[in-house]
């Protein structure tokens, strides 16, 4: 059973989330101490304003994590908000925690008044294009970046 949850309502879960993206994204971290990658889940740690971080259990065990966050990315700001930083562990992925928290994101960006919703991705894809995201031609964008989706309400 897949069970999807407001960071701010489950903070014990910062330190895990914080190993996880240290270790999946160590370039990115580098030089970051575990206690100042916390402090960025912490500002996302809301419930009506964004960035609004959501976390996904699976059988009462952390399994994932997703965020709303203003922009799709930095690099490209016009495209807002964005859902990002999504993260599902190996052993946890092919079992739709994946889909569950894009759509949870897509909940609380409807919910908070938004029109449409953006996201850039390499890996989730399939995700994105199952659930109706249509891609956004951005030239700008490198394969580092992935591609650009969006989603209408």
């Amino acid at each position: 059973m897949i069970k999807i949850a407001l960071l701010a309502d489950c903070p014990e879960t910062i330190p895990t989330l914080s190993q996880w993206f240290q270790a999946q994204w160590p370039d990115y971290y580098a030089g970051r101490t575990l206690a100042d990658i916390a402090q960025d889940f912490v500002a996302e740690a809301n419930r009506s304003r964004i960035p609004v971080r959501l976390v996904a259990f699976a059988d009462g065990a952390l399994a994932g994590t997703i965020t709303l966050r203003e922009e799709a990315t930095w690099i490209l700001p016009q495209f807002r908000p964005g859902l990002g930083g999504l993260f599902v562990p190996a052993t946890y992925r092919g079992k739709g925690i994946g889909t569950e928290l894009v759509k949870a994101g897509m909940r609380v960006a409807q919910e908070q008044g938004y029109k449409k919703v953006y996201a850039t991705t390499v890996a989730a894809q399939g995700i994105l294009a199952r659930l109706g995201w249509q891609p956004v031609p951005v030239p700008l964008l490198s394969d580092d970046h992935g591609l650009l989706f969006q989603y209408e309400f």
